[in-house]
């Protein structure tokens, strides 16, 4: 009966799925100028996870202890998707149907027309009209849903205490979930790469992190799940890790869709006016699953022994371990902003380096041990045989990895380059303490001291060895395997996509390299831009670079076209997007080009950007070319323009300044023949906006101010090489996680057929 129940319900869930997703387009969300393909608007996670879970439930029977859990999840998704009255002015949901007026009821024109309907709607954040908006936010949002499955089989084994066999038809889905949540948050990393113009791929924001704690979870469950059914053993692991990871679904979805993070991340969700019912979803969810787990802790099979040192179970299980600890360490860094409610008011979220610093050993740990795990899993390992079986890919680790500091910058872009705090001075610092401090107190300070200038280097280079070893490793076991039985091949081409995947995040972070003027800063960083005239050819750190001129695209947004000669001769044109949108917020959407073994990137600030801000000037105002003199005043300055400076110390730049460009002058006093040198500075800040910086020589009685540039784009470009192999580790991965869902799919399906013969 309940059976029946739950697939009526999934039935309906899918008819109304389809309604809303198909009737709600908004005005907040929506325009007739909008492209065709433009995503579901708010309610997409609810109206996907109900239509994924309805199409499921209709093309596979479950038990009824299964169905149940799905069917109560699928009624809270309902009720975010539809919106239920419940008297009293309390609504669970959001109605997709609601009018205007409805919605609004308090505005100035509805309490003027209540029957006013606006004429268009304000449509989509620019960033998000991008065709990869229509791909990314489905793929993942699918990924969310399937994680229900394992959770509901999960729940089921706990209630009739089905402790073994659940794992078996869990298995499928958790492979499915994995591979679509993992394939979504690549695609989305792939949008903010080509449409957001800060060079990268992942920034750590908390919403981008929010989607990736379940994938990690999901992770170390599936591999927990494949201990527990090879050797009978990490029954409660699988329990608990299957269980949270469905659980910080919920939470990333109470974390995207509510107003905790606002302020915190610039990829947050409007709230809904949901916060309380996603809160209790949260909170249910994981009452619900643990205290079922708790439950029945006593009652769960414990293994007669512990699983050998040198096995491939503790080899897996240690890597879950791994996992589940890089996933606490992002949920605590993205959930700073509500621990902090706690203790302040308005707290900020935890800076980059946060998570650089405390998940970079972890993901070391976890690469290495994804090159021992497939070793161990298909040979019987004993100390006899290590050796024999890691000769092959240790040795080409070794090579690979000492090829790679040999004939790449990578030494010099890592640990030859102190992090901020480090430098010159602490290794100084460093051999005055090993030289004049005896003891144990002394030692481990100048090892501290060390440790914090080239520590996070060294381990890039262990992790680049680890990524090697790992690849190397999977694939012998890959090509044997293939050889014999290619479905078997899985998890080894999965572990080689992984490998790729981390060797391409540490070439395209460290070889990351800007093209821009050589030098560093004051406080010893890299310069990241230069400034382009139209017309004019300029070398720059070996490129010959010109900005050929302004064109608008078939949507009538600006397109600054530069072409750029490599220091091989070879040429091509990038045309990276500036506009205004009707918001009046400017958006920047850079350019590349992919050659094989890197991509050029280039993203521009047109002059433009907005209104500048007015100065008195009570000196009058004088336009310079480079290497030009003028005098001001009665004959007493000269004034010289020796060129501009992206080296603006960070001293003199506000937080919010995203571009800081300096006017190098030097100015003489023809009174005294003192000559000093003065760096007016100009910025483009977050919003687009720019300002002008003033400098004041106090006992001349001089003021100098930077009102404008006859350059017409401020450029920010970088080479970013390997890149590629980062993407082409995603792509395997997949097709690792596919290829095995693939076979514990047909393996279920032979093993129920075979039991419905016996029958």
């Amino acid at each position: 009966m309940i059976g029946m129940v739950g697939e009526l319900l999934l039935l309906i869930a899918l008819v109304a799925g389809g309604v809303s997703g198909a009737a709600f387009f908004q005005s907040a969300r929506s325009g007739r100028g909008a492209p065709r393909w433009m995503p579901i608007a708010r309610g997409g996670w609810y109206v996907m996870g109900a239509a994924v879970l309805a199409a499921s439930g209709l093309l596979k029977r479950w038990r009824p202890s299964v169905m149940t859990v799905v069917a109560v999840h699928q009624t809270v998704l309902l009720t975010m998707v539809v919106g239920v009255q419940l008297g009293g002015g309390f609504e669970l949901g959001a109605s997709p149907f609601d009018t205007l007026a409805e919605a609004m009821p308090e505005a100035p024109i509805v309490q003027q027309n209540p029957g006013f309907v606006p004429a268009d709607g304000t449509g989509l954040n620019d960033l998000l009209q991008n065709p990869w908006m229509a791909i990314h936010p489905p793929i993942m949002f699918t990924g969310f849903a399937a994680m229900l499955v394992p959770f509901a089989f999960a729940l089921a084994a706990l209630w009739k205490r089905r402790y073994t066999e659940w794992v078996k038809p869990a298995l499928p889905w958790t492979l499915f979930a994995a591979m679509m949540l993992g394939t979504g948050i690549a695609m989305g990393g792939y949008w903010a790469y080509v449409t957001l113009n800060f060079g990268g791929y992942w920034a750590w924001d908390p919403v981008e992190n929010a989607s990736l704690v379940p994938w990690l979870v999901g992770i170390a469950a599936l591999h927990t799940m494949l201990v527990q059914k090879k050797s009978g053993r990490a029954h409660k692991a699988s329990l608990l890790l299957t269980i949270l990871a469905y659980t910080l679904v919920v939470y990333s979805t109470y974390l995207t869709r509510s107003n905790v993070l606002s302020n915190a991340s610039v990829h947050a969700f409007v709230s809904l006016g949901m916060d309380t019912q996603l809160l209790a979803w949260v909170v249910g969810t994981l009452g619900v699953g643990v205290g079922m787990l708790v439950w029945r802790w006593g009652d769960l099979p414990t293994p007669s022994s512990e699983a050998r040192f040198l096995s491939r179970e503790f080899m897996m299980f240690s890597g879950a371990l791994l996992l589940a600890a890089i996933a606490a360490v992002v949920t605590v860094g993205t959930s700073s902003p509500i621990l902090g409610q706690l203790f302040r008011n308005s707290p900020s979220g935890v800076p980059v380096e946060f998570y650089n610093r405390w998940t970079l050993p972890l993901a070391l740990g976890v690469v290495f041990l994804a090159g021992l795990g497939q070793l161990f899993w298909w040979n019987k390992m004993t100390i006899e045989h290590l050796n024999r079986v890691l000769l092959k890919p240790i040795a080409g680790a070794v090579a690979a990895t000492v090829a790679v500091l040999i004939f790449t910058p990578f030494a010099r872009q890592t640990v030859a380059r102190a992090p901020a705090g480090g430098g010159g001075s602490g290794g100084e610092a460093a051999a005055q303490q090993t030289a004049g401090i005896v003891g144990i107190e002394g030692a481990f300070e100048a090892l501290s001291t060390f440790w914090a200038t080239y520590g996070q280097g060294l381990l890039l280079i262990l992790l680049v060895f680890a990524a090697f070893f790992a690849l190397f490793g999977n694939g012998l076991v890959m090509w044997r395997i293939g050889r014999g039985n290619p479905r078997m091949a899985g998890g080894a081409l999965g572990h080689v996509g992984f490998a790729l995947l981390m060797l391409g995040v540490v070439a395209s972070s460290a070889f990351s390299d800007p093209i821009a003027p050589r030098g560093l800063t004051e406080e010893g960083k890299e310069r990241t831009a230069f400034v382009a005239a139209k017309g004019r050819a300029q070398q720059v750190d070996g490129y010959t670079v010109t900005y050929e001129g302004k064109t608008k695209n078939e949507r009538g947004r600006g397109v600054y076209e530069l072409r750029f000669e490599t220091p091989g001769g070879d040429t091509f044109t990038l045309r990276p997007v500036a506009y205004q949108g009707s918001g009046k917020q400017w958006f920047m959407h850079p350019d590349l080009k992919h050659y094989f073994s890197k991509d050029i990137y280039a993203s521009v600030t047109p002059r433009e950007a907005t209104g500048q801000q007015s100065s008195e000037k009570n000196g009058g105002e004088i336009t310079l070319g480079k290497g030009q003199r003028r005098t001001l005043g009665t004959d007493r300055f000269d004034v010289t323009f020796e060129g501009f400076a992206a080296d603006v110390p960070p001293a003199r730049t506000p937080d919010s300044a995203k571009i800081a460009v300096a006017a190098r002058l030097k100015v003489a006093n023809r009174r005294t023949g003192e000559t000093r040198r003065l760096q007016p500075i100009y910025l483009v800040m977050q919003d687009r906006s720019e300002r002008f910086g003033q400098v004041t020589i106090d006992d001349w009685g001089l003021t100098i101010t930077f009102t404008g540039m006859n350059v017409d784009l401020v450029v920010q470009a970088k080479e970013k090489p390997f890149i590629g192999v980062l993407w082409a580790g995603i792509l395997v991965l997949s097709m690792g996680l596919g290829l095995a869902m693939y076979r514990r799919t047909k393996a279920l399906a032979f093993s129920e057929d075979r039991r419905g013969t016996e029958a």
